[in-house]
């Protein structure tokens, strides 16, 4: 990884701040909003991919038991 600008970290530090302090109340609303579904959808997905592990791995047991699914 290359070294870092300090002047590019230094922007980057105030870059949230000035971006909330020229948005309005509205706006920032809406960016809080869509981060808050962006955050449950990857929630959603890691829960779906775990339940259809564990119905996997549920019948592999039954089929290790020789019982129908």
């Amino acid at each position: 990884m290359s070294p870092k600008n300090s002047a590019a970290v230094e922007l980057g530090r105030k870059g949230g701040k000035a971006t909330a302090r020229n948005r309005s109340a509205e706006e920032r609303a809406d960016a809080a909003r869509k981060a808050v579904e962006a955050r449950w959808a990857k929630i959603r997905k890691v829960k779906e991919g775990a339940d259809a592990l564990l119905k996997v791995a549920k019948a592999k047991q039954k089929r290790e038991k020789g019982e129908r699914e």
